[in-house]
């Protein structure tokens, strides 16, 4: 299995887990993810809001993407995986913003949730060796 096959099937449990979650209405736009360091070369990801809820999340930058998050291989994982919260990465530099921080500030509002937690809880089960 390569890299890119790994990153593909997250992007797929991602999707699977995430989609769907509720947040307030005003939560809308896209976002990017990018990843650097990942093993197989620098990943970029996106997830869509519309409404208050996430519509999609897939690879690449998606169309107009308003904000950009970018953290390193290392901290993308442990934020999946819960040993990181999003806040925190945020608040220590450890995830850089461009774009529109409101958006940003909303997707990590809804990141806090327990329903976003329990999301990146089972993503996580998923993704276990």
């Amino acid at each position: 299995m390569t890299a890119a096959d790994t990153a593909d099937g997250w992007v797929a449990s991602v999707r699977a887990e995430l989609v769907g979650l509720v947040a307030p209405p005003s939560l809308d736009g896209t976002l990017r993810v990018d990843v650097t360091g990942a093993p197989g070369g620098d990943r970029t990801a996106h997830a869509r809001f519309g409404g208050g809820r996430l519509t999609d999340v897939g690879p690449g930058p998606g169309e107009g993407p308003d904000a950009t998050v970018a953290l390193t291989f290392e901290d993308a994982r442990a934020v999946l995986v819960g040993d990181l919260d999003p806040s925190v990465a945020f608040m220590q530099g450890r995830m850089k913003v461009a774009g529109d921080m409101g958006l940003v500030l909303d997707v990590l509002a809804l990141a806090a949730t327990d329903a976003a937690r329990a999301c990146r809880e089972r993503v996580a089960a998923r993704s276990a060796p």
